[in-house]
C-alpha cells in the first residue's frame, strides 16, 4: 500500500481592500467652485424676488389707494372743487403700513360734458426707489360716469 501525504495548503483569499484615500486638491476645488456658482445663482435670484415682490406690493398699494380716490371724486359730484380744472396735490397715508404717499391729479376740461382726469400716485419720500403710478379716467357730465 502506498500512501501520499497531501500537506493541507492554506487557501489565502485576497480580496480588494475598498479604502479610499481621499480626494485630490483639483477635485476638491473642482466641486467647491460648483458648489459657490450655484449658491451665488441662488442668492441673486432671491434678491430679484424680493425686489420684484417689492414693486408689486407697491403697485396693488397703489391700485388701491387711486381707486379708492376715483369713486370718492366720482361720487362727490361734478361741480366740487376737486373737479375744477387744474392741478390738485394731498397726501395720502395707508392706513396698514403708516407708508406716505403724495397723490396728485390734474384735471382737464376738454369740452361741456367731458373733462379728464389724471392721476399719478408716487411715495411721499424721495429716497424710495419706487416708480410714480399713474391711471387717466374721463369723466362725462352728461352719464356722469
Amino acid at each position: 500500500m502506498i500512501t501520499r501525504k497531501i500537506g493541507k495548503k492554506r487557501l489565502k483569499l485576497r480580496l480588494p481592500l475598498l479604502i479610499f484615500e481621499g480626494s485630490s486638491l483639483l477635485e476638491v476645488t473642482i466641486a467647491m467652485g460648483l458648489v459657490f456658482f450655484l449658491l451665488t445663482g441662488l442668492a441673486e435670484m432671491l434678491a430679484s424676488s424680493l425686489l420684484i415682490k417689492q414693486k408689486a406690493d407697491y403697485h396693488r398699494l397703489a391700485a388701491d389707494i387711486i381707486s379708492n380716490e376715483l369713486e370718492q371724486l366720482k361720487g362727490a359730484g361734478v361741480d366740487t372743487p376737486d373737479l375744477s380744472p387744474g392741478l390738485h396735490q394731498k397726501p395720502v397715508e395707508e392706513p396698514n403700513s403708516g407708508r406716505r404717499f403724495l397723490l396728485s391729479w390734474e384735471v382737464i376740461e376738454i369740452s361741456k360734458n367731458l373733462k379728464k382726469i389724471c392721476l399719478s400716485l408716487s411715495p411721499a419720500d424721495v429716497s424710495q426707489r419706487l416708480s410714480e403710478v399713474r391711471v387717466t379716467l374721463h369723466f362725462s357730465h352728461h352719464l356722469n360716469f
